[in-house]
């Protein structure tokens, strides 16, 4: 009996898919199967589908997006859910005279929110243009870029809160957030409001838009990648400066290369697996290590089995 055969009678009635390759789930492109993959549309189905799993015993894995996030070639064991599908039409409300909340699902396209916020002349995301992935994991990775990032304009945030089965809205002050990290452990992000604030609509597209051609010149925003690689050790010390001189731009390894374009973005251009792209990112980390005695610390997390 395989894991998914077992694991399947526990889940009578939910709509699953067994074995499922998650290569088309992630911005890599690549990822072995799951054994049971669920893409809830509502709170109340993913709620349901969690308190299942907890009380048959299956682990429990949650992919937003899939950027920033590397999968195993051999999968990942229990269930899957995927909160792409965890969406619903944002709503936008004042929030006393100078600010405006927008409310969204955790499934929704941060670059969805981003344009939103522009049309109705409204600053706060101009910083996540071209940003990919989900509002719930840009939230978890607290995404940032140009000085901006999602902990500076978070409101409060509705979590699952796993140890007890119970929903929970966080205010700004109750969540942990540092750079490119959010401490939030035992919990799924459901839903988040944003503060966004009032202001000429045209200076707001012409930031984001100067935002979005920054982005798509320097970055191979084209390419299989899960975005930036590596946190930038210091401001005056990226780590694409750094990678780039130990000489690694344009390196390949099997499938995986060090982008030509950006160096602190590996990409999968020929069918890389999981473990060539861990293999080149020992490589680069080795290499900086001995030239610069800095240690990189990946942006991107390697899950599954």
């Amino acid at each position: 009996m395989t894991p998914a055969t077992e694991y399947i009678s526990a889940f009578n009635g939910f709509d699953l898919e067994t074995d499922k390759p998650l290569a088309r789930y992630t911005s890599f492109r690549v990822g072995g199967p799951a054994d049971l993959l669920a893409r809830p549309d509502t709170i109340d189905s993913l709620v349901s589908l969690v308190k299942t799993a907890q009380k048959a015993k299956v682990p429990v894995t949650v992919l937003g997006g899939g950027t920033n996030t590397l999968v195993s070639d051999r999968g990942i064991r229990g269930l899957v859910i995927v909160m792409a599908g965890l969406k619903a039409a944002p709503e936008f409300s004042k929030a006393g005279d100078t600010e405006v909340t927008l409310a969204a699902l955790a499934g929704q396209r941060l670059s969805t929110l981003c344009r939103l916020a522009v049309e109705k002349g409204l600053s706060g995301l101009e910083w996540a243009a071209g940003i990919p992935g989900t509002l719930g994991g840009a939230l978890m990775m607290n995404a940032g870029a140009h000085g901006g990032d999602m902990a500076a304009v978070t409101r409060e945030t509705d979590v699952l809160d796993l140890n007890t089965l119970t929903i929970k809205t966080l205010g700004q002050n109750d969540l942990e957030t540092g750079y490119r990290t959010l401490d939030l452990p035992d919990s799924i992000i459901l839903k988040a409001a944003l503060r966004l604030i009032p202001a000429d609509p045209e200076q707001v597209r012409e930031e984001h838009d100067r935002n979005l051609k920054a982005k798509k010149a320097s970055q191979p925003v084209s390419k299989a990648s899960g975005g930036c690689f590596f946190k930038n050790p210091s401001p005056d010390r990226p780590a694409g400066m750094l990678i780039e001189q130990a000489g690694l731009k344009g390196t390949k390894l099997n499938g995986a290369m060090v982008s030509d374009l950006h160096a602190n973005f590996i990409i999968n251009y020929d069918n890389a697996g999981c473990k060539d792209i861990l293999a080149l990112k020992q490589l680069v980390q080795d290499r900086v290590y001995k030239k610069f005695n800095v240690k990189l610390k990946a942006e991107v997390k390697a899950i599954g089995d």
